[in-house]
């Protein structure tokens, strides 16, 4: 897009209008598609976000121009699709690790059967192990 300019378009019975706003270069530039829209069709009378809107036409000339000059894109100028892609890489990237939840539902669990009824053997057994196993003796 160029800067503001003042044009001077010459409409029916040989009246001037006189406009102003901004060439879209690559719509002026390209023959194509003067002949099948006119010249008129390339300057812009809106402001900034209109001008922005258009050039998501212009993506990827818009972003390679970006690029070379090293400025950072506008989010308005970046086509909707391709937005909305880039959110969902940038919020994949920052969760990078698993929320409690996801790790919680990752774990596996293993039910294990208690006795199901109490046994003066199966307490002095348990007894037992715990107090070999642990070196709980005390005297």
């Amino acid at each position: 897009m160029t800067d503001k300019v003042t044009v001077k378009f010459k409409v029916a019975d040989n009246k001037i209008e006189t406009e102003i706003g901004r060439w879209c270069t690559i719509c002026k530039g390209d023959d194509t598609f003067v002949k099948a829209n006119g010249k008129r069709k390339a300057f812009h009378k809106g402001g900034n976000s209109s001008c922005r809107a258009h050039i998501r036409q212009h993506y990827t000339v818009y972003k390679q121009r970006c690029e070379d000059r090293n400025i950072p894109m506008s989010h308005w100028a970046i086509p909707r699709n391709v937005w909305q892609v880039m959110e969902e890489e940038k919020e994949a990237e920052k969760q990078g690790r698993l929320t409690k939840k996801q790790q919680q539902q990752q774990l596996t669990f293993e039910t294990v059967t208690g006795p199901s009824e109490f046994t003066r053997a199966g307490v002095l057994n348990a007894v037992t192990k715990l107090i070999a196993a642990n070196n709980e003796v005390r005297h």
